[in-house]
C-alpha cells in the first residue's frame, strides 16, 4: 500500500507560526515528535495509511517560531490545545515521542475530554527510577550513538550528525533545539516533579512503547508511568533504543495502529 503524500506548511496559532506536517486519511492523530523534529521518522508515512496525521515542530524547535511565553512543557501543552482549536479538531488520538511524550501527557492531563487514546513512546516527564546519562554533555555524534541501537540506524544517525557543520542551517536548528530542550528540561532533569500527581486526570486508555535497549531513558522508567497511570499497557520493541519509530518503524507503527483502531 502506497503511503499518502504528507505536506507541511505554517499554521498560525495565536500569533505563533507552527510548522505542521499533515497527511493521510482516517481518524485524526496528533503526533508529537522528540526534541529534534528534523530527525528521520519512517513510521510517519506508515501511520498515514490509517490516520490523518498531524506532526508539528514544537514552538521554539525546528522550523516553528519561538514562543516567548513558553517557560515549561505545560505551556507547550496549552499551545497544542490552541492548535487543535485552529484545526477544528475536538477530539483526537494523541501520540508523543520522548519530549513529545511529556507534552502529550500534559495535554491529556489538561483536557482529558479531547484525547480519545494516548500513546507515549519512551516519554520524558517523570523522575527516572534508575540513573540515566546527561544528554546535555554529549556532542551530536555521541548523542546519536546513545539513542540508537540498531546498527544501520545508528550509522545513519551518526553520519548525519557528523555532516552538520558550523554555520549550516541544519546545525543552527540542532543547536536551537538543544537550547530549547535545556530551557524546558535542564533542572530538574527531563521531568516535572508535579506530573506524577496529576496523571490520574488522564481519562483514556494509555499505551507505553519502549525500545528494549533504550539507553537514554531505560525501560525501567516505564515502571514510574505504570505506577502513575494504573492500567497503562507496556510494549517493548526489540532491537531498538530510544527511537523505536526510526529503528523498527514497521513494528512501532503496528503497535500504534492496533491500539488506536
Amino acid at each position: 500500500m502506497t503511503a499518502p503524500a504528507i505536506d507541511a506548511d505554517y499554521v498560525d496559532v495565536r500569533n505563533i507560526r507552527i510548522w505542521l506536517a499533515r497527511g493521510g486519511d482516517g481518524p485524526p492523530l496528533l503526533y508529537l515528535p522528540g526534541a529534534d523534529p528534523d530527525a528521520d521518522d519512517p513510521a510517519l508515512p506508515l501511520l498515514s495509511q490509517d490516520f490523518r496525521v498531524y506532526r508539528p515542530h514544537h514552538p521554539g524547535f525546528g522550523r516553528s517560531d519561538d514562543d516567548p511565553a513558553a517557560d515549561s512543557v505545560l505551556d507547550l501543552a496549552f499551545r497544542y490545545l490552541d492548535l487543535l482549536d485552529v484545526l477544528g479538531l475536538d477530539r483526537v488520538c494523541l501520540a508523543g515521542l520522548s519530549l513529545g511524550g511529556w507534552i502529550a501527557a500534559q495535554v491529556a492531563v489538561l483536557a482529558p475530554e479531547r484525547v480519545a487514546r494516548l500513546v507515549l513512546a519512551a516519554p520524558a516527564g517523570l523522575r527516572p527510577p534508575v540513573p540515566v546519562p546527561d544528554m546535555f554533555t554529549l556532542d551530536p555524534a555521541e548523542l546519536a550513538m546513545l539513542i540508537h541501537h540498531e546498527p544501520a540506524a545508528q550509522r545513519a544517525a551518526v553520519a548525519a550528525a557528523m555532516e552538520m557543520t558550523a554555520g549550516s542551517e541544519r546545525m543552527a536548528r540542532y543547536l536551537r533545539n538543544r537550547a530549547a530542550t535545556a530551557h524546558l528540561g535542564w533542572n530538574p532533569y527531563l521531568h516535572d516533579p508535579k506530573l506524577a500527581g496529576r496523571l490520574h486526570r488522564v481519562g483514556c486508555d494509555v499505551l507505553l512503547i519502549w525500545g528494549a535497549l533504550d539507553q537514554l531513558l531505560p525501560p525501567e522508567c516505564a515502571l514510574a508511568w505504570q505506577q502513575a497511570i494504573p492500567g497503562a499497557r507496556l510494549e517493548l520493541v526489540e532491537n531498538a533504543g530510544h527511537r523505536p519509530q526510526a529503528e523498527q518503524p514497521a513494528a512501532f507503527a503496528s503497535l500504534v495502529r492496533k491500539f488506536l483502531m
